[in-house]
């Protein structure tokens, strides 16, 4: 999908292309908010305004196109607004689980006419592999596990420089997913791999910048909707940037509300983690030019007020199965991007693992899979996309240009 012009005006595309998709986002999150925070869609948009009066005065340009996306796809600026920030509602949650007041909510979505999914969707994947009872996820729901990978030119076959990650979310949001092209006059021409509705997720830009996105929590996350950046606006300021040092201004230049990890590359060789968190940033460097990241804290400051993984999360498995993998090419000499593209397809220590497959024993509205994976090349700007499973589809390669 490709829009153009002013943000009016690439907004409105972007929301006449893909009303379907944003009404498919809309069910989804409308069904995550109440399961986890047992808020209805309504509440949920309240929540959203309450950031305005911040966000009116940091990023007017990116609501100008939020509304402009609402007034393409028929749907609501509040809609919209609270889909861009589905991360900050979400971190209102601080268990697994369904909520006490979810079935109340979903009701009071249904009968006023929000999008619904049917209850409990056939999961979109080609097999299930078999459970071994004792190493399995289920009774355990999690909140969407992420791992992120990048490697610098001095260590890869090719001399580019990569950035890489599995994006691993509720299998059913997959049907919102689209690759949104940006062109405006006043930034460079960027790539985004997103969901429906929202302005930007994973992507890279013409300047040589890329962004990758992992869930961390927090014990102060959600505490305050009103003060500080939302992560998904923060990716695609990022990828307005024109250098490396203006985007690393940007991201220390913002308070946050709950906690992520943003990874940031550029294609002359530099590379860093950025943990955000309402205690502060802290920073993870590459070691010997790789980089590797789940969803926990690696800065020892922040660590302290991280809420603990939940049971059965994967995050230190993937952690340290990624960096093996990772240094192994590497040492071969062999590491670009089809060898980032295997580690991403990686299945052992399954369903602890980096290409994850969804538990049949959990329901629909908490099984998370891996979406999509993506290998953005920064040098040859070609984000290669594995639109499923990435050990069941093939990586296609999309260019920045069409």
């Amino acid at each position: 999908m490709n829009v153009y012009g002013d943000p009016q005006q690439r907004g409105y595309q972007y929301g006449a292309q893909a009303a379907l998709q944003i009404r498919h986002s809309i069910a989804s999150y409308a069904r995550q908010f109440a399961y986890r925070c047992g808020l209805t869609w309504h509440q949920s948009q309240t929540l959203a305004e309450g950031s305005l009066p911040w966000l009116e005065r940091h990023t007017p340009q990116l609501l100008e196109e939020i509304q402009g996306i609402a007034t393409g796809s028929g749907f609501t600026f509040s809609e919209i607004l609270a889909l861009n920030l589905r991360t900050e509602i979400l971190a209102r949650a601080v268990s697994g689980g369904s909520h006490p007041h979810y079935a109340a909510a979903v009701e009071h979505n249904r009968q006023a006419g929000v999008p619904q999914h049917p209850p409990d969707p056939v999961p979109e994947f080609k097999e299930i592999d078999e459970i071994d009872e004792s190493n399995s996820s289920q009774a355990h729901p999690d909140w969407g596990e992420c791992t992120t990978l990048a490697a610098l030119p001095q260590v890869t076959a090719t001399q580019h420089t990569y950035l890489a990650q599995t994006w691993d979310w509720v299998g059913a949001q997959r049907s919102a997913c689209l690759v949104l092209r940006i062109h405006a006059p006043d930034h460079p021409p960027c790539l985004t791999l997103t969901e429906a509705g929202i302005l930007a997720k994973i992507g890279l830009n013409q300047a040589g910048l890329a962004v990758t996105l992992n869930l961390l929590r927090s014990q102060q996350d959600g505490q305050t909707q009103s003060g500080g950046m939302p992560v998904h606006l923060l990716l695609r300021l990022l990828l307005q940037c024109e250098t490396w040092q203006q985007a690393l201004e940007r991201v220390k230049s913002y308070p946050y509300t709950a906690s992520s990890c943003v990874s940031l590359a550029s294609a002359s060789g530099q590379l860093i983690s950025f943990e955000l968190s309402p205690q502060g940033i802290g920073l993870h460097h590459p070691q010997r030019g790789l980089l590797v990241h789940t969803n926990h804290f690696l800065d020892p400051t922040l660590q302290v007020h991280e809420l603990p993984p939940y049971v059965g999360s994967s995050t230190r498995q993937r952690l340290e199965r990624a960096s093996y993998l990772l240094h192994q090419s590497a040492q071969r000499g062999s590491l670009n991007a089809v060898a980032l593209q295997e580690i991403l397809r990686d299945r052992t220590n399954a369903p602890r693992c980096i290409c994850r497959h969804p538990d049949p024993h959990l329901p629909a509205v908490d099984r998370t899979e891996t979406v999509a994976a993506v290998v953005m090349d920064l040098n040859q700007q070609i984000l290669h996309l594995a639109p499923g499973l990435p050990d069941q589809v093939e990586f296609v390669p999309i260019p920045i240009q069409p």
